[in-house]
């Protein structure tokens, strides 16, 4: 696959450089303006690597070559309108021009300051390896019925030997139970229905099943099919997430001590005296003698809480 993507590469960039030999030539004229395959070239060379495809056929250059056409029809548009002497434009310009010379010296200065090894990337996972550590998972089967009398028959079966996975496939009305049998996956605590978790994490040994749960989606049967223990997720799969977070703390360190420098080595005065509200505090009114004092709650009580409420998982097969 890596050797596919280094030829498609090498394709497209012997394309594009082939193209180069008719640089000269004028590729299409628009009233008194011409565009050359030089400039036509030089477009396309801003294209990233993994969007050229889109421009390698024919129909894909005419497509690219139109929307060129287009801006080059707006730009004499706006020189007839003399876009770039009205006033709005230039104020527009100026913020612009300010916001990307401050982007660039930020980032030269961020990136040239926070540099992050491999070895510092270790140090933290090790430091802080509670962080990445994954609890105790559990892998459940369930038949589920609409009853208890028929989950009691469900029941009666198992107990006179008859298999967990065939029964979940005749009797559960559980939807994918007839696919996977009633397997529900790995969860840990605090993804499962409250009832059906509490019964699952019960069960300690591996093919042990318990007794009939109730939850509101009707009775289940459950049989523990594998336990997960506590484990660590292995450094190589936390590097990049690790990597990214420390990155964005150094820098926000590197720019932090960057800006108080600044004001450090700058003479700034400020007139606190202009910050002030000038504005005359507005004369308190008079109570009315048939004003009521202000209800400190709502007739209702107190503000109820909004927080939404947690989330439960259904415990569906896989």
């Amino acid at each position: 696959m890596k050797n596919a993507v280094i030829c498609l590469c090498l394709a497209l960039l012997c394309l594009f450089a082939c193209n180069k030999k008719e640089d000269g030539k004028v590729l299409v004229t628009i009233n008194n303006d011409k565009i050359t395959m030089t400039e036509f070239n030089k477009e396309l060379d801003k294209i990233p690597m993994n969007m050229k495809m889109m421009v390698a056929s024919e129909s894909g250059k005419k497509t690219y070559l139109d929307r060129l056409i287009i801006k080059k029809l707006l730009l004499s548009e706006a020189a007839k309108s003399n876009i770039e002497k009205d006033k709005e434009f230039e104020n527009r310009l100026a913020e612009i021009k300010e916001q990307l010379i401050i982007e660039s010296l930020l980032k030269k200065k961020l990136t040239s300051g926070a540099n992050i090894s491999d070895e510092d990337l270790q140090k933290y996972y090790e430091a802080n390896k509670e962080k990445f550590r994954k609890d105790r998972e559990i892998n459940t089967r369930h038949i589920l019925l609409k009853s208890e009398d028929e989950a009691k028959q469900v029941r009666d079966k198992l107990q006179a030997g008859e298999d967990f996975s065939d029964l979940a496939k005749k009797y559960s009305i559980d939807p994918n139970a007839k696919v996977t049998g009633g397997e529900v996956g790995f969860h840990p605590k605090g993804t499962l229905l409250p009832e059906y978790e509490a019964a699952a994490f019960k069960l300690a040994k591996v093919g042990q099943t318990s007794g009939i749960v109730k939850t509101q989606f009707g009775y289940h049967i459950i049989r523990l099919e594998g336990i997960k223990p506590p484990q660590y997720v292995p450094f190589a799969e936390v590097k990049d997430f690790i990597k990214q977070q420390l990155v964005q703390e150094k820098q926000k360190d590197v720019l932090d001590k960057y800006i108080e420098e600044l004001k450090k080595s700058a003479k700034i005065t400020i007139n606190e005296e202009l910050l002030k509200d000038q504005t005359p505090a507005a004369a308190p009114q008079p109570e009315s003698k048939d004003a009521k004092p202000e209800a400190k709650d709502s007739p209702a009580g107190p503000k109820a809480d909004t927080t939404p409420p947690k989330k439960e998982t259904v415990p569906q097969s896989k």
